[in-house]
């Protein structure tokens, strides 16, 4: 009697120890898996952009894009971007409205265009654009200034023509 009281003990407590064992595991991994809202983001390069003045074609339909940062150095302007997708290569350009406006310095309202392929993937993608905005200048000329307010962004950016 007493060895069946002893087996039964062991047995009880062996499968205690799996289910604790068990539930530990699951825990790890959905604690994994929700890492930040369950938000997985991957390394990507740099995307290198020359800007163009024009105006967005009918067939360029955008998709959306938040600017988290900018900065320029020169003629090449910095964006951080964050967008959704994952699945396919995106494409971005950068065009800039033909039209200024008569102010000091001068106003050229931009679009980050953001084509997504098709994508459908809901992967949060941060990126780097690096854009050359030479052609965006008032004038080809060192020093000629003008501030480029891109849509999705309150303040306008301050861009100063330089030769390299």
């Amino acid at each position: 009697m007493k060895i069946i009281f002893i087996l039964s003990l062991l047995v009880f407590a062996s499968c205690k120890t799996a289910k604790n064992t068990s539930s530990e595991n699951n825990q790890t991994k959905l604690e994994q898996s929700n890492n930040e809202g369950g938000i997985v983001e991957r390394k990507r390069e740099p995307i290198q952009i020359k800007a163009e003045v024009g105006r967005i074609e009918l067939r360029e339909q955008t998709t959306g894009v938040q600017i988290i940062k900018s900065r320029v150095e020169g003629n090449t302007l910095y964006l951080k971007i964050g967008y959704s997708g994952g699945c396919t290569k995106h494409d971005f350009k950068v065009i800039g409205n033909p039209m200024i406006s008569k102010s000091l310095p001068p106003i050229r309202r931009v679009e980050l265009v953001h084509l997504n392929n098709g994508d459908t993937c809901r992967e949060y993608i941060e990126q780097q654009l690096i854009i050359d905005v030479s052609n965006l200048a008032y004038q080809q000329e060192t020093g000629s200034k003008i501030k480029l307010q891109f849509s999705g962004i309150e303040e306008m950016i301050m861009y100063t023509f330089t030769t390299d």
